[in-house]
């Protein structure tokens, strides 16, 4: 008799999760082709990116490229600033 209620109950269990899952909005149901068809519509060439090109650049001007890797390596700021407080304005007063 017991293990007959116990079969039972997770039948009814069962039931009750199944019915959750089931009453999903159509949204909901789309999620995963809207996400899917966001990322497909993000990327312009889909076979450069499943298969990178994995040569240098060429064909690019030297004063420009080594003026833009500078740029990009003088523009990082120390770890002394991470410790500095924040000002927080909220109506008149900062604090």
């Amino acid at each position: 008799m017991k293990t007959t209620l116990k079969h039972i109950a997770v039948w009814m269990i069962a039931c009750a999760f199944t019915a959750g899952c089931a009453s999903q909005s159509p949204t909901e149901r789309d999620f995963g082709k809207s996400v899917r068809a966001a990322t497909q519509n993000q990327i312009h060439d889909i076979g450069a990116a499943l298969y990178p090109n994995t040569e240098s650049v060429t064909g690019g001007n030297p004063d420009r490229l080594e003026n833009v890797v500078k740029t990009h390596y003088g523009q990082t700021t120390g770890g002394n600033n991470v410790s500095a407080p924040i000002s927080i304005g909220v109506g008149n007063s900062t604090k």
